[in-house]
């Protein structure tokens, strides 16, 4: 996608803990609601954000979850990133075929990635136009 960043870039770091995935989510709602995002396009995306980040906590179990938060000329792109303890680091976390139906069905693209002891994910949701 050839979106560029053209408002604010929002950084959250917090513990990689279920715990705190909701503050993920309500990060992730409060920017998109600014952006013009209604009610249901604000549930599909905090429903991507928990799925993605809650994958991300349980790969990694402990340490810190850092998501960006990046407003695009025309989307919202979130990223997550953690690292994965020492004795996990070959691992290769992935989304079962549940949540992948999951993501295809609430937000535009989606990735997750596992490289070098580290685990990502990506989603992006495009600002909603309004009716013609």
């Amino acid at each position: 996608m050839d979106s560029t960043i053209t408002g604010e870039m929002i950084r959250l770091t917090v513990p990689a803990s279920l715990e705190y995935v909701r503050i993920v989510r309500l990060t992730a709602s409060g920017v998109a609601s600014r952006l013009g995002f209604d009610i249901e396009d604000l549930e599909d995306l905090r429903v991507a954000v928990d799925e993605l980040a809650s994958i991300l906590v349980e790969a990694v179990d402990g340490g810190e979850l850092t998501v960006n938060f990046a407003v695009l000329d025309d989307a919202l792109r979130i990223e997550g990133e953690a690292t994965l303890p020492a004795d996990r680091a070959e691992r290769v976390v992935r989304a079962d075929d549940l949540t992948a139906q999951i993501l295809a069905a609430v937000v535009d693209e989606w990735e997750l990635d596992t490289q070098g002891g580290r685990v990502r994910f990506s989603c992006l949701r495009r600002v909603p136009q309004p009716p013609a």
